[in-house]
């Protein structure tokens, strides 16, 4: 394969939205002035990690040694930022190179009040715990309209910075603080409730505001919910198959490879209800999605990256994986806003 054509391949990649097994375990710069907008601002690749934080870290670590010029880092999962960080810091350019993070991790919020972080896009996980409850508990009673036309019930997104990141800071500690009381574990009385089951696709911290919510939600309605969180997609394949095999009420999911189980969501769909939280699973029969708009999301921190580079630079992208969902559309919004193209309002 000649080098330009190495370079043109990688540039499309990168434009399209970091396509599945696009730079999977590896960036490179080539081609990056095609990927760039009006020449200033260029995003370098992708790097992911597959949930593995030291592969996580030693990726931000390898950018760093290897671009020199590194002007910015953007991390679109909720652990990539705080590792970011750490690689800064261990070699010496904490403060010299931008981060753009994503989520509500602690030290993303910290990072963000010392100045070390630009930003953070947060989604709300509490809510999408207890939304996600309260519809299957309405599915479970036979009620239908809670189904949108457009099988979507949106939770914006929003960009918290210094202006507003201790005020968001309370609140999510504040949640966080219920989740022991909101357990929703308790004893039947006698009687059996309806059970529902509200699976992650990981285990970071993200997840402890959906299960507080999840859990906040199971409380207040009466209702059994159990809240399962897989080290990886062969054990989410699984719980899916233990609870059918339990007799679970409803199961929502937030698919970690929604095109490789999709009939596995099928089969469920088959026997419960099934929706979809955080990471979409659009080509299966889930009777909803609950989440924000991850396309939508993508700009917003693309937006807010480049507001904070107003001389331009290269950048790279660091994420779990690509399979998921949410990760190829946050890329998708992400690397227009930034680079300066003309982005679709929507995906």
């Amino acid at each position: 394969m000649s080098r330009l054509f190495f370079a043109l391949t990688l540039a499309s990649c990168v434009i399209a939205g970091c396509n599945r097994g696009a730079q999977r375990d590896r960036s490179d710069s080539l081609g990056s002035e095609i990927a760039s907008g009006d020449k200033k601002f260029v995003v370098l690749g992708t790097m992911t990690d597959q949930f593995d934080r030291a592969k996580a870290k030693a990726n931000a670590e390898d950018v760093i040694t290897r671009h020199a010029d590194l002007a910015g880092t953007v991390g679109l999962f909720e652990y990539n930022p705080p590792l970011i960080l750490e690689a800064l810091e261990r070699m010496g350019k904490l403060g010299q190179v931008k981060v753009m993070g994503f989520d509500e991790n602690p030290a993303t919020l910290k990072g963000i009040k010392e100045g070390t972080v630009v930003a953070t896009v947060v989604q709300n996980p509490y809510q999408y715990g207890y939304e996600s409850v309260r519809i299957l508990n309405e599915l479970h009673k036979g009620n239908k309209s809670v189904i949108p036309e457009n099988k979507f019930i949106d939770i914006p997104a929003r960009v918290i910075d210094k202006s507003n990141v201790d005020a968001f800071a309370k609140e999510t500690s504040d949640r966080l603080s219920k989740k022991d009381a909101a357990d929703s574990k308790q004893a039947s009385q006698g009687k059996k409730r309806p059970s529902f089951a509200f699976i992650t696709n990981g285990i970071v911290d993200f997840w402890e505001h959906a299960k507080a919510g999840a859990n906040a939600a199971g409380k207040d309605l009466d209702v059994d919910v159990v809240v399962i969180m897989p080290s990886n997609l062969t054990d989410q394949t699984r719980k899916v198959e233990d609870l059918l095999t339990r007799g679970i009420d409803g199961i929502a999911i937030s698919a970690i490879d929604p095109k490789n189980q999709t009939d596995v969501i099928n089969k469920a769909a088959e026997q419960t209800n099934v929706i979809s939280h955080d990471s979409d699973a659009p080509q299966t029969k889930r009777l909803l999605y609950i989440g924000m708009d991850n396309y939508r999301a993508g700009l917003m921190c693309g937006k807010a990256l480049r507001d904070a580079m107003p001389n331009g630079g290269k950048v790279m992208i660091f994420i779990g994986r690509l399979d998921q969902d949410n990760a190829e559309r946050r890329c998708r919004g992400f690397v227009p806003a930034f680079v300066g193209r003309a982005p679709r309002t929507h995906e």
